[in-house]
């Protein structure tokens, strides 16, 4: 095996990085509005046994499929999402906050009889209090499917992703339809999975389960090192797909297709919220390969982005300036 040297290895990611720019990504899947409500607690309700938030600030931010689409945006990436919202105010919101990060929205289409996926989490004590969560999870309709194929015809994008949050938005015909395309043209193919769609990604090209979504697909719970291997070995040979598994606090797993599985510790420093982390990395990982990185390249540094990620509250996106310092120190 040939180990290349720390010094060698950073400048081929720094290289890497700096072909982001202006790379074609399409996002279809799941997009979802997150609000934050940041307050501070300074009591217990006598109506319960329950913090009194005091509100102080409120925010919007993209999320699911929407947050894919951000951190593209942010890492200089031309980010095209699609998808759907319903027909309100929080529609135009969340449009508005993808125009201030240059996301494209032709392919946001309009289901008058859903609500946008809306969810609010309360925030206090530097920590997340409560979720509420307002969203309609039926599948939609062929039709839908069918004008995300056209507008990805449309784009002609360098990669696809495939943000699968299980709201609705993914079905069976629409991965049919990208895996076809993928086919087709040669253009990558990548799903951040569902459990629950598990049948539907085989042959895909790649997937990026994380530890819960492995456990879930594979029906064991994963202890150490070894459950990990055997885990995305599994998920490698029934899917016939690469398998990026993302284990938190273990790093990554990358299972190539007839290669040996390649570990990458992690880079996270200090964690203050996991959410929005694979978002993150499925990001980095088009665009990196993309750029020419191979598969091990492109998840060592989707590692360093996701290492970035966790030491940020809230769905914040990863920046291509944050990334490349963190790399070069």
């Amino acid at each position: 095996m040939i180990i290349m040297n720390t010094e060698k290895r950073d400048s081929r990611l720094h290289e890497i990085l700096g072909r982001f720019a202006g790379l074609k990504i399409a996002v279809i899947g799941d997009i979802i509005l997150d609000k934050y409500i940041y307050g501070k607690v300074e009591r217990i309700s006598p109506e319960a046994p329950i913090p009194v938030v005091h509100v102080e600030k409120e925010k919007y931010v993209p999320g699911g499929a929407a947050n894919v689409a951000a951190n593209l945006a942010t890492l200089k990436g031309r980010s095209y999402l699609i998808g759907v919202t319903g027909k309100d105010k929080h529609r135009e919101i969340l449009l508005e906050r993808c125009k201030d990060l240059k996301i494209d929205t032709v392919g946001i289409l309009v289901d008058p009889g859903r609500q946008t996926i809306l969810k609010t989490r309360v925030i206090g004590m530097n920590q997340q209090l409560l979720r509420i969560d307002y969203e309609n999870t039926d599948y939609l309709v062929s039709n839908f499917s069918q004008n995300f194929s056209e507008r990805i015809r449309e784009i002609k994008p360098d990669a696809i992703i495939i943000s699968d949050y299980a709201k609705g938005s993914v079905t069976k015909s629409l991965i049919d339809s990208m895996r076809q395309y993928s086919l087709n043209t040669g253009i990558r193919l990548i799903i951040d999975p569902k459990p629950k769609h598990k049948k539907w990604y085989k042959e895909t090209g790649m997937i990026t389960p994380n530890k819960t979504e492995t456990e879930s697909m594979v029906g064991f719970e994963i202890k150490s090192s070894a459950d990990f291997l055997r885990a995305g070995s599994i998920l490698r040979n029934e899917l016939q797909s690469e398998i990026i598994l993302t284990a938190g606090p273990e790093g990554i797993y990358v299972f190539n297709n007839d290669k040996m599985p390649h570990h990458i510790p992690t880079q996270a420093r200090e964690v203050y919220d996991v959410s929005g982390a694979g978002d993150t990395v499925v990001a980095v990982l088009a665009l990196s390969i993309c750029a020419g990185a191979n598969l091990v390249e492109a998840a060592t540094i989707a590692n360093y982005a996701a290492g970035l990620k966790v030491g940020k509250v809230g769905t914040s996106p990863v920046r291509l300036e944050e990334l490349n310092n963190l790399i070069m120190y």
